[in-house]
This record gives structure tokens, sequence and C-alpha cells, in this order.
């Protein structure tokens, strides 16, 4: 689970804010506290991008920065990329793992690069499989009960289990959220929030505007 998070949360990044330098990337995961939840740490940025550039799931722009005696490494997605990107985040929806939740958590970050249908059919798939831990928990809960394991190890799966139809009980109210036309997703405009004027990220923005034409005029 930590390679697809980790995996997930760099293509991720650079999908959403592409065209975007290492620093920038680097920058935003930091914002999103990934150290303390994800199992990625800053400095292996860099070298997860060089990665995914040998694999062909981004692309690599040197472009010239500043006066032009110097360079800068931009990151845009490649096609294989995005097609990467969409898997990982469809395997994080419907995989239950409640004691590992961070891969859940980045494909709800992300969930915007998704369409609202697959959105909907990935959670209605991981509804289906936390019904059947749920099931297969009570099970091994009962066997333990029946004296085959140390009486601890009931206590261990009780909070398994509770987990699971915590999340459930959740995941029921946010598939109502979508059914019913809320959130945003890809394919859709977003007219109620933007962010403020002052807010950091346009800043961000701005830069890959900046990087967009540069990119463009080299082609």
């Amino acid at each position: 689970m930590a390679t697809l998070t980790t995996r997930a949360l760099l293509l991720g990044v650079v999908s959403l804010f592409e065209p975007a330098n290492g620093y920038q990337l680097r920058r935003e995961l930091l914002s999103w506290g990934v150290e303390e939840w994800a199992n990625i740490k800053p400095g292996s940025v860099y070298s997860m991008l060089s990665t995914f550039v040998k694999q062909g799931f981004i692309q690599r722009h040197d472009l010239p920065e500043g006066d032009g005696d110097r360079t800068v490494a931009v990151y845009t997605m490649a096609e294989a990329g995005s097609a990467e990107l969409h898997r990982l985040l469809r395997e994080a929806v419907v995989t239950v793992a409640p004691m590992q939740p961070s891969s859940f958590r980045v494909a709800l970050s992300l969930s915007p690069l998704l369409a609202r249908s697959e959105m909907l059919e990935a959670l209605h798939e991981r509804e289906g499989n936390a019904r059947r831990a749920s099931a297969a928990l009570l099970e091994r809960i009962a066997f333990v009960a029946r004296g085959f394991a140390p009486p601890h190890v009931a206590h261990s799966l009780e909070l398994e289990l509770r987990l699971v139809e915590t999340e459930r009980s959740w995941a029921a109210e946010y598939l109502a959220t979508i059914e019913a036309g809320g959130l945003v997703f890809a394919g859709e405009a977003d007219p109620a929030w933007t962010p403020p004027d002052d807010d950091a990220g346009w800043q961000m923005v701005r830069e890959s505007q900046r990087y967009r034409a540069q990119i463009d005029a080299a082609r």
C-alpha cells in the first residue's frame, strides 16, 4: 500500500499542477503534510520524479530560467502516466484496508481527477468489499471466541471490525452526496469556490502558465 500511496500522490500532484518544477511539487506535497501520514519523505520527491521520467509516466522539460544562463527542470504528465494514475486511484478506492487508510485518503484528495461515474462505480465496489470484510471479521471473532486463538486476538479483530463499520457508515453518506450531484469531478465546472486572491497557489498558477507557453513555443 505504501508504494501505491506514494506513486499516486506524486503522479496526482503532477497532474493537478503541470507544468511544474520539482521544488513546486515538493512544496505542495509538504503543505499536505504527507511526511506525517503517507510514508513519503520530502527528499525522495526528486528521485521519484526521475524514476517516473525513465518509466515514461511523466515528461521532463529543461527550460531557460531568469537571464537564460541556467535552466529549470519542469514536469508534465505523459499519456502512460495518466493511465497509471487512474489505475492507482481506482485501486485505492476499491481496496478495503482499515489499518492502512493512507491510500484511500490519497484517492479522496485526488478524486477531482476522476469522473463522477468512475468514482461512484469504485465506491460501490468498495462498499461491497467492506461488507465482505465485515462478514469475514465476524467469522474470525467467533472462531477466537471458541478458544481457537489467544483471547487478546479478539480485541484486535474487534478494532478492525469497528473501523470497517465506521467507514461503511461514512461512505454511505459520501456516496449519497455524490449521487445527489455534490462535489466536483473531472470534466465539471466548479463555480462554487475559488482560492482567495492572496492564496500562495496563484503564484504557482502563473508560473505554470509561463512554463506552458515556453513548452508550446519549443515545439
